[in-house]
Parts: C-alpha cells; structure tokens; sequence
C-alpha cells in the first residue's frame, strides 16, 4: 500500500448520518487492542477555541525534554495527514500505512456485522490516531473533540483532564436546540473524579456545568486570563504577555482579543497536568507560548495585497473576526472573500462582513453542504455580493484597487486560499 492509497480509502469511508454512538469506535479500537489506554490523554471540546487550546498545550509539551506528545485535531486545512502529529510533526508515512491496514481488518469485519456496521471516516481517523500514538510510544495525547461530545468518537479515549472552551450555538442540528442542550452533550467528555477546565463565562451555561461536575464527583476548574498573564500589548499579530514571577514579557502570535482566552484555558490545563504529576516548567510554558502557531485563523500572509485569512465559520466565530477588525482595522480598500455552508447563519454572517468590506465576493466552499448559485441568488445575500464560482476567480478579482483581502467563513475555503498561495 502506498501512502495515497491508504489516504484513499479513508477518505471513502463518508460521514456517519446515524445512528449515532460509541459502539463503533468502541468495537474497532477493541479489536486494535485498545490503544487509547496506553498512554495519558486530554480531551478538548467546545464550540471555538479548542484547536487553538490544543496547539498552544501542544507547543508547550514539545519543549518539555522528559516527553513524547501526540495531537490529534480536526479539520485539516491542506493535507489530511496534519491532523495526526507526533512531537509536533506529522506521522510518517510508514504508521499511516500500517496504521490502515490493521483498521482495514477490523473494518472489514465491521462492514459485515449488520448489528455494528461500517466504520465511517471520522471513526477511522480517530483510530488511527490512536493506534499511531501507541506506535509511536508517546507519554501524552491532545485530543481535539471533533463534533459536540458525548457521541463524538474522541470520547472512546479515558481523559485525565477534560477540556470545554466554551458553548456556541454551532451544530443544532446534531447537538439540540440551544446553548443549554448543546452543552449537555459537550458535557459527557467528563469523567468521573476528574477535572474540567473551562473558559465559559454564562451564568446559565455554568449552572450545567457545576452540577454534571457535582454528578461526577469532578473539580470544575475556571480560566481566568488576569490570574494566570498579564497583557503588556495587544497588536495586530498577536500578544506581548507577561508571566507571573518574569520580568521580560513573550510574545504570543496569535492574534484576536479571544486568544487571550485560550491561553488562559491552555494555561489552567498545563497547571492540571502539574498536578497529576507532570513536569513542566516555567520556560518550557515560555517557551511555547513563543512558538505556537496555527493556520487559518486570523493569519496574516504578507504579499502586494496582504491577505488575513480566519476560518470564522460560526456566528460565533464571526463576531471575534468582528471585534479583531474594528480593533485592528486593516490597511484599506479591505476586499473581502467570503464562503460559508447552507447549515450556517450564513446572511447574518455576511450582513455583518458587508459593513467592512469595499468589494464582497462569495465562493462555495468544496463541501457537500455547500450552497448552489441558483440558491445563492435567492437569497438576501445576492444584492450586495458577487458570486464567483471559484477562489482563484475570486482573488483575481480582488486584487486590483485594494489594500487588504479578507479570506473568511468556511475552513474548506480558507484550504483553497492556502493551497491557491502555495501555487504561486
């Protein structure tokens, strides 16, 4: 088997439309011998945020010299394969391909079980996740939950540490109508006597929490950007922080105002996996502030026009885009680039990109969900924004009389933002 190969079939397996559960996953890594057990992991959930929690936890434990650090996240912007990486690099090719294989066996057992049935590809990647983490003889995993939680096949693993971000109003359709629905099934990534971390601030919504935490004989632990950091400046790339007990403040390029945030849940994490027993020290916390990154979201990628590219794919999400540019308001013209799902709030989202932008140009997203033009044209949408079927159309159209391009929405457009600039 090659490499493309294996990313082949994965990529064949489709998503799960239901019925939705653990047995699945439960069944293949059963079979695979349970490797999620073989190593300590975190569990990080939430509506936004997480993927940042996870890459900058993950930075953090890279310069830790006394471990090996897996991660695994979702999705992916350009290649599948960097949503499994070893001590911060891709897995080799070598543990994919194995790696398929033995699920291959499993699945195809699977497939023929109609009490069980086939494995989707979500449920194969975080397998293979998994099984790569034990190959690889990692001592801890950051595991990004991929859709709500309490179903989610990340939830199969055992966490010393849950994470939840915070609760938005993302993925009704799977999760339940409102933020308190959503974040009763985000809360079964808890477990039993153990803590969860969170940034949540809503009073309501931490009502839920304290009392599935309360049911679980587990801490609840809240981030707090004031007790952990000082802000010394906030600039357009990122933060200039400083640690308690350091002069010399560190610079964290991340940009946006709600980074803050996720550092501090980054930050009461690492403090919990003091606790269990990890050493981690105070510059290799320093250090990985300094050197986190994470593609497509409010990035900046330097040319003759810039572009800022943030995969603000939710209301949520939008309203941070929102907030970054009226703190940092780009060099203008801003031409804006904007591509969002038919699942999405997507005329709220672009009423409110629309007041920023000089020129507006929608393109739809490579998704299955994605929205036709005849659609597009039926919608408010269609008065004031241009359709472009794809991105390089788009761009082109951008880049005359323009100071700045906005890329946004949809992380499958952000993907073809990368890639279109990588061509180049």
């Amino acid at each position: 088997m090659k490499i493309h190969e294996a990313i082949k079939w994965i990529l064949d397996r489709g998503v799960r439309t239901g019925p939705y559960g653990l047995d699945r996953i439960n069944f293949l890594l059963e079979e695979l011998g349970n490797p999620q057990h073989d190593y300590v992991c975190v569990l990080i959930g939430g509506t936004n945020g997480k993927g940042s929690v996870t890459a900058i936890t993950e930075a953090i434990l890279l310069h830790c010299e006394d471990y090996i650090c897996g991660s695994f996240t979702s999705p992916h912007l350009v290649d599948l394969r960097e949503r499994i990486k070893i001590q911060g690099r891709p897995m080799t090719d070598k543990l994919w391909i194995e790696g398929t294989q033995a699920i291959q066996e499993v699945a195809g057992l699977m497939g023929k079980e109609a009490s069980i049935g086939p494995a989707s590809f979500f449920e194969v990647m975080t397998a293979l996740g998994f099984w790569g983490f034990r190959a690889a003889e990692i001592d801890i995993a950051i595991v990004e939950v991929g859709l709500g939680g309490r179903f989610d096949s990340t939830n199969a693993c055992s966490p010393e540490v849950s994470v939840i971000t915070n609760i938005g109003t993302d993925h009704q359709e799977f999760l339940g109508n409102g933020k308190q629905a959503i974040a009763q099934e985000k809360l079964g990534i808890i477990r039993k006597k153990r803590p969860l971390v969170t940034g949540e601030t809503a009073p309501e919504i931490l009502a839920e929490f304290e009392a599935a935490c309360k049911k679980a004989g587990s801490q609840l632990v809240m981030a707090s950007p004031a007790e952990r950091f000082q802000v010394v400046e906030s600039r357009p790339d990122g933060h200039l922080i400083r640690m308690p007990d350091h002069e010399e403040p560190v610079f964290m390029a991340l940009p946006g105002e709600h980074q803050l945030a996720n550092l501090a849940i980054a930050l009461e994490l690492i403090a919990q996996l003091r606790k269990n027993g990890f050493a981690i020290t105070e510059e290799a916390v320093r250090m990985g502030i300094a050197a986190v990154k994470w593609p497509g979201r409010l990035q900046w990628l330097p040319g003759t026009p810039p572009l800022l590219l943030d995969g603000a794919h939710n209301a949520e999400g939008l309203e941070t885009l929102v907030t970054y540019l009226r703190d940092f308001p780009p060099p203008a013209p801003l031409n804006i680039i904007f591509g969002a799902l038919k699942d999405k709030p997507f005329v709220e989202m672009a009423e409110k990109l629309s007041a920023f932008g000089h020129r507006l140009c929608f393109v739809p997203p490579a998704c299955s969900r994605t929205m036709t033009r005849d659609f597009f044209s039926t919608t408010p949408m269609a008065d004031k924004w241009q359709w472009f079927d794809t991105f390089p159309a788009a761009l082109a159209a951008c880049q005359a009389d323009c100071g700045c391009i906005l890329v946004t929405g949809s992380l499958y457009l952000i993907s073809d933002a990368l890639k279109e600039v990588n061509r180049q």
